[in-house]
C-alpha cells in the first residue's frame, strides 16, 4: 500500500471514529434546539476575525519567504493551500502553497516549499506561547494538566530544537550524519534540515524573529475571538480566558491524520477541551458545527475561485507532492 493511501484510509478511520465519539450520547433534538437559538446578528461576526487572522498569516508568510515576495502573492497561495487541505485527503495543502508561490514568482519549488516549513514553524510558536499565556491550571484536573504539560513541553523541544538549526555548523552537522543513512526519509530530513537553516539565517535578526512570534501569536488569538464570538452567537456562556487555551490545543491536536478538512477530529477536539470548562457535550458539538463551518466554508469558496483564476490543476500539485516523497 502506498504511503499517501495509507495515510488517507488511516484519516478517514480516524474521523469516523472520532466523529462517533463526538455523537454519543447526543440527540439531535438538542444539536437543532441549540442552533435554533442562534443570534442572527452575531452568527457573521466571526468572519471578520477569521479574515483577520488569515490576512495576518499571508502577511507574516510574505515577510518570511523574502524582500521579493508580497503579500498579493502569499495570500492566494495560503487560501488555495487551505482549499486543497479542506476536499483532498494528506494534507496536500503545504504542498499546494510551496507550489502556487513558485509559480507564481517563479522560484525553485524547493526554495517556496522550506519557506512554508518555517511559516509553519512560527504558526506553531504563536499557538505554544498562547496555550502558556492562557493556561487555566486551577480549572484543569491534575492528570489532564499533566498530561497538557507534556505535550506543551514537547512542542516547546521542537520549537528550540529549530532555533537551533539557525546555527550554520550545528545545521550542517546534523545534515551531513543524516544524508549518509540509507533510510530515505532520514534522508529527506537532512535537506529539510539545512532548508530551514538556510531560511532562518536569511531573517537573521532575532528582533525579526520575535516579530513573526508575535504576528503568529495575534493570528491565532484573532481566532480565538472568532471562537468566542461564536459562543456567544449561539447563547452558550464560555469565559474568553479560557477560549485562547481551547483554540490552541485545538490547532496543534488536528495535527493528527485524518479525513479532509479535519472532519471528525475537529468536532472531538472542541467536545472534549469545552467539556473541561463546564460546557455540556451537545453544546461543545453544536459550538465546533458552527466554527467549522465559519472557517470551512469561505476558505473552500475563496480559495477554488483562486485556484481557477491562477489557472492551476490539483493533478500537478498531487504529482509534485509524489516526486517530493520521492526524493
Amino acid at each position: 500500500m502506498k504511503k499517501r493511501t495509507f495515510i488517507t484510509v488511516f484519516g478517514f478511520a480516524v474521523s469516523i471514529v472520532l466523529l462517533y465519539f463526538s455523537l454519543r450520547g447526543i440527540e439531535f433534538r438538542q444539536i437543532w434546539a441549540t442552533l435554533k437559538q442562534t443570534n442572527p446578528l452575531l452568527a457573521f461576526l466571526p468572519l471578520v476575525f477569521i479574515g483577520t487572522a488569515i490576512s495576518l498569516s499571508g502577511l507574516r508568510w510574505s515577510k518570511v519567504a523574502g524582500s521579493d515576495v508580497r503579500f498579493r502573492e502569499t495570500f492566494p497561495a495560503l487560501l488555495i493551500g487551505m482549499f486543497i487541505n479542506n476536499v483532498l485527503p494528506a494534507r496536500l495543502g503545504e504542498v499546494a502553497r510551496g507550489y502556487v508561490l513558485s509559480h507564481k514568482k517563479k522560484l525553485s519549488f524547493t526554495y517556496a516549499f522550506s519557506t512554508v516549513l518555517l511559516d509553519r514553524f512560527f504558526d506553531l510558536t504563536g499557538l505554544l506561547l498562547m496555550a502558556l499565556l492562557f493556561f487555566p491550571r486551577a480549572s484543569l484536573p491534575h492528570r489532564v494538566s499533566q498530561a497538557i504539560y507534556l505535550i506543551i513541553g514537547l512542542v516547546a523541544v521542537c520549537v528550540l530544537f529549530i532555533i537551533l538549526l539557525s546555527r550554520q555548523s550545528l545545521a550542517n552537522r546534523l545534515a551531513a550524519r543524516f544524508a549518509v543513512v540509507e533510510k530515505s526519509f532520514l534522508a529527506k530530513f537532512g535537506k529539510r534540515i539545512i532548508e530551514v537553516q538556510e531560511n532562518l539565517s536569511r531573517i537573521g535578526s532575532p528582533l525579526t524573529i520575535i516579530l513573526f512570534v508575535i504576528m503568529s501569536f495575534f493570528t491565532w488569538l484573532s481566532m480565538s475571538v472568532a471562537l468566542w464570538v461564536v459562543t456567544r452567537a449561539l447563547g452558550i456562556p464560555v469565559p474568553f480566558a479560557c477560549i485562547p487555551f481551547v483554540c490552541a490545543l485545538l490547532n496543534i491536536g488536528i495535527t493528527i491524520p485524518s479525513s479532509p478538512g479535519y472532519v471528525g477530529l475537529y468536532q472531538f477536539l472542541l467536545v472534549y477541551l469545552l467539556s473541561i470548562f463546564g460546557v455540556p457535550k451537545y453544546e461543545g458539538f453544536t459550538i465546533s458545527i458552527l466554527y467549522h463551518a465559519s472557517w470551512y466554508i469561505p476558505y473552500t469558496i475563496v480559495g477554488f475561485a483562486l485556484l481557477l483564476r491562477e489557472h492551476l490543476r490539483i493533478k500537478d500539485i498531487q504529482k509534485l507532492e509524489t516526486e517530493e516523497n520521492a526524493d
